[in-house]
């Protein structure tokens, strides 16, 4: 389930229907409640979008016969849910009309030295634009040449950047294979640049920040939680603004704790403030940590005993007042996103298959 900032006020969600491989798109007024249906496309996932003035534009999985193997696509040599897949950008426009769709992943078989594609490995996205160029960072699987074994080849998981034009042409810039393993990834532009954010579980065994320029060319490398347990450490929420960027974040220290880490245009970490307000965080992995913008503030978000923790700070990164626990439901997926009119609002999938919205009103 996921949202974008459309207009003054409302929003754009999409999701994957329960039971078809069908992604439906539509805008929500202000109330959150008035849906009104964009379009439906063929699609198996779909993890990230960006509003325009008109329209808008989808980082999406869906099946790719193309590079189909039977060895390693839905065979007895692999897990059942074996798959392979394409990430892709669908741009449409108000009316719901597709504008273009670009493959990000490549269309070598999978059976072969130097595919990129979606596989069953754990996968997900996220897409920015900066008002002429969009940026797609999603976690991807190559295949690589057995080492002493002619012919065969094994499955690595990795991640992928790529840019695009506003036309949804792909560009130079970005890369074909960053962390590795990549566990989640993170994305962010300003009028300066990118912050790409991967969590790795070995090329780095750390949670890494790649800084690039407007172009997608890679300035600076900041990594940190080094040598640490891939299981002890989160990616939350990534925040832009002018100067640079804030990210939240989760690492285990005796007990779990909840970071908030400014950094800058360049990509050097300025400051990195453990959150005193975020005790008893749920601990068993996956766990989770949330960060948008409210206004000219920030809002934190945790769980504790199952429930959404929510903690505001100023546009310092000052802790405002004291924790409020809310009922909303929030999912592992799920982000908080910064409306035209300076709420937040996410959108969650409830057990039963319904659509539920939550938005948290600006100060004035």
């Amino acid at each position: 389930m996921v949202l974008a900032p459309y207009g003054s006020n409302g929003s754009l969600i999409a999701w994957k229907e329960k039971n078809a491989s069908q992604i439906r798109v539509g805008t929500l007024a202000s109330d959150d409640k008035q849906f009104s249906p964009l379009l439906t496309t063929a699609g198996d996932e779909v993890h990230s979008m960006v509003g325009h003035s008109s329209g808008g534009a989808l980082l999406m999985v869906a099946d790719d016969p193309d590079i189909y193997s039977s060895k390693y696509c839905k065979s007895a040599a692999t897990p059942s849910n074996a798959a392979c897949q394409k990430m892709s950008l669908l741009r449409f426009d108000g009316k719901g009309s597709v504008l273009s769709s670009t493959t990000l992943t490549d269309k070598a078989n999978v059976d072969s030295e130097g595919a990129l594609f979606i596989w069953w490995y754990g996968h997900t996205g996220r897409l920015a634009w900066d008002g002429s160029r969009y940026a797609a960072y999603f976690r991807s699987a190559g295949s690589y040449a057995r080492p002493n074994v002619a012919g065969e080849i094994d499955i690595h998981a990795g991640d992928t950047l790529r840019m695009l034009d506003a036309n949804g042409n792909r560009l130079s810039g970005g890369w074909q294979w960053g962390c590795s393993h990549s566990w989640s990834v993170r994305l962010a532009g300003n009028s300066s640049g990118w912050s790409a954010f991967c969590h790795g579980d070995a090329y780095p065994n750390a949670l890494r920040l790649q800084q690039l320029s407007t172009t997608g060319v890679s300035t600076k490398t900041t990594e940190w939680l080094s040598g640490t347990n891939a299981d002890t450490r989160a990616l939350g929420g990534v925040v832009a603004d002018t100067d640079g960027y804030w990210l939240s974040y989760l690492e285990t220290t005796g007990s779990l704790r909840l970071h908030l880490a400014r950094f800058n245009n360049n990509g050097t970490q300025i400051s990195d403030q453990i959150i005193s307000s975020a005790t008893g965080i749920d601990a068993q992995y996956p766990f989770r940590a949330y960060l948008g913008k409210l206004g000219s503030q920030l809002l934190l978000g945790w769980k504790s005993g199952g429930k959404l923790i929510l903690q505001a700070t100023d546009a310092s990164g000052t802790l405002l007042g004291t924790p409020v626990t809310s009922a909303a439901g929030v999912s592992n997926f799920d982000e908080f996103v910064s409306l035209g009119n300076g709420d937040l609002a996410f959108a969650n999938a409830t057990s039963s298959g319904a659509v539920s919205v939550t938005r948290v009103a600006a100060c004035n």
